[in-house]
């Protein structure tokens, strides 16, 4: 009788409940859903949870992390190469918030902000988040800050970004067509 399954590593597992966390999130909302909702979503025991979580706010924790590891990996995907001329490090950053646009659901977007509203009561749950949260924006504004010479324009353009993206969150049609050449054009007049 041979098996034929994958054995997956804790890792994995704990990647698989946070998804499911982040789920159950979107379904019944942060503060109504449960370990127990987890488990059952999952098609495991609650108490397995807690040999991955100590908590639900580890979870929540963990979950939001992953959320936002999938953002970094679509930003490094695309920034990759080391472009020269301004146009081309404009180009190469147009097209890398586009496909964070385009790609990412919006319902994915709404977990993130939904994590980090409903946990501002937690003064030490919101400030783990807010570490995660922090690394990746210091990332992007690097990123930015290398075309337009001033942390400052990069902080406006990523606002701008997160405008773009939480009016697509809410249902607001954000026309593509232009986007990544109108984004380019912006990263170009802000660079001088």
């Amino acid at each position: 009788m041979s098996t034929t399954s994958k054995k997956i590593t804790k890792f994995e597992k704990k990647q698989f409940i946070a998804e499911t966390a982040l789920e159950v999130i979107v379904e019944k909302g942060l503060n109504n859903f449960t370990m127990d909702d987890v488990a059952k979503k999952a098609a495991l025991s609650k108490g397995s949870l807690y040999n991955y979580f100590k908590n639900k706010n580890s979870l929540i924790i963990f979950a939001f992390g992953d959320l936002v590891k999938k953002f970094e990996n679509t930003v490094e995907s695309k920034l990759y190469e080391e472009k020269n001329t301004l146009e081309d490090k404009a180009e190469l950053i147009s097209e890398m918030y586009f496909s964070l646009h385009s790609e990412f659901a919006s319902d994915e977007l709404m977990r993130l902000f939904e994590i980090l509203i409903n946990s501002y009561h937690d003064n030490e749950m919101i400030k783990q988040l807010t570490e995660i949260f922090s690394n990746y924006y210091n990332k992007m504004l690097s990123k930015l800050e290398g075309i337009v010479n001033s942390k400052t324009k990069a902080l406006m353009i990523h606002a701008m970004f997160d405008g773009l993206t939480m009016y697509k969150a809410v249902g607001v049609n954000v026309p593509q067509e232009k986007f990544k050449e109108e984004f380019k054009d912006i990263l170009m007049k802000l660079s001088v």
